[in-house]
């Protein structure tokens, strides 16, 4: 019986228990982060809160659906349209929170992190296909990730976090997908989280920031590394219900602004 490579060549995953901890501490991260910086717009007062602990939440968000991506959807275009979905729910508030007229071309997250789950996807097959015994990438082949590239650079400039944002997804996906990969280099797992880390600078102004977002990064591939040490955890947290995980970016945005609406008035 045939079997396509993508459902062979990647692996099962092992445990996945860094997942329960890393929503919580994501949407924690990204509930203090818009508290500090919208409840009272052009205070800095709280603004350590947001280049600190506000920082975790994108390479969270970013390797939490790097890893669904590789291990667990069979539908990325499905993936990325639900979370395209939630993006343009969202955008009317997000707009509203940072004070930009609807028409301006500047959108939220989700839409960085949908551009990042497609050329993620497209990684995804690569690796699948390079499983395969004498499979060499061929012209067109090249020519696709050249376009994909190209496309994220164009669409780049309107999206939060830009460029590295997009970049972030993929370069996950890599290194998830090395660390499974019993036969992988460790050559080319440290060239690939280096990879990582370059991107990674990339997401936030020089500084408290940027130290904070590699850090992010630094805590997911311990906790990836350790997953089973964090199974214990389960008992300390309560379950993430999915209705208010897939509801939680745009209902912490309208709560902000209403917060935000009662404070001034």
């Amino acid at each position: 019986m045939y079997t396509h490579p993508m459902l062979t060549a990647i692996p099962k995953p092992p445990e996945s228990h860094w997942i329960h901890p890393a929503r919580w501490l994501a949407i924690s991260s990204m509930l203090a982060d818009h508290l500090a910086r919208y409840l009272h717009p052009g205070n800095l007062d709280h603004y350590w809160l947001a280049a600190t602990f506000g920082r975790l939440a994108f390479p969270l968000f970013a390797a939490m659906l790097a890893w669904h991506l590789l291990f667990h959807t069979r539908s990325p275009l499905l993936y990325a349209g639900r979370i395209l979905l939630i993006g343009l729910v969202a955008q009317p508030v997000y707009a509203l929170m940072i004070g930009i007229p609807l028409s301006y071309p500047w959108l939220n997250v989700c839409f960085t992190l949908a551009a990042g789950l497609l050329l993620g996807s497209g990684l995804k097959h690569l690796l699948a296909l390079a499983q395969q015994p004498g499979w060499r990438p061929d012209l067109l082949h090249w020519l696709g990730m050249a376009l994909a590239l190209l496309l994220a650079w164009l669409v780049a400039p309107w999206l939060d976090y830009g460029l590295p944002g997009i970049l972030l997804v993929p370069c996950l996906v890599l290194v998830f997908w090395l660390m499974q990969q019993p036969a992988s280099s460790s050559q080319s797992l440290i060239g690939s989280v280096v990879l990582t880390g370059f991107v990674g600078l990339g997401l936030n102004s020089f500084g408290l920031p940027t130290f904070s977002s590699l850090l992010a990064l630094a805590f997911i591939l311990l906790g990836v590394k350790n997953s089973g040490r964090l199974q214990r955890m389960k008992g300390y947290m309560p379950p993430l219900p999915r209705w208010l995980w897939l509801s939680f970016y745009p209902g912490h945005l309208l709560l902000v602004v209403m917060l935000s609406h009662a404070v001034r008035h």
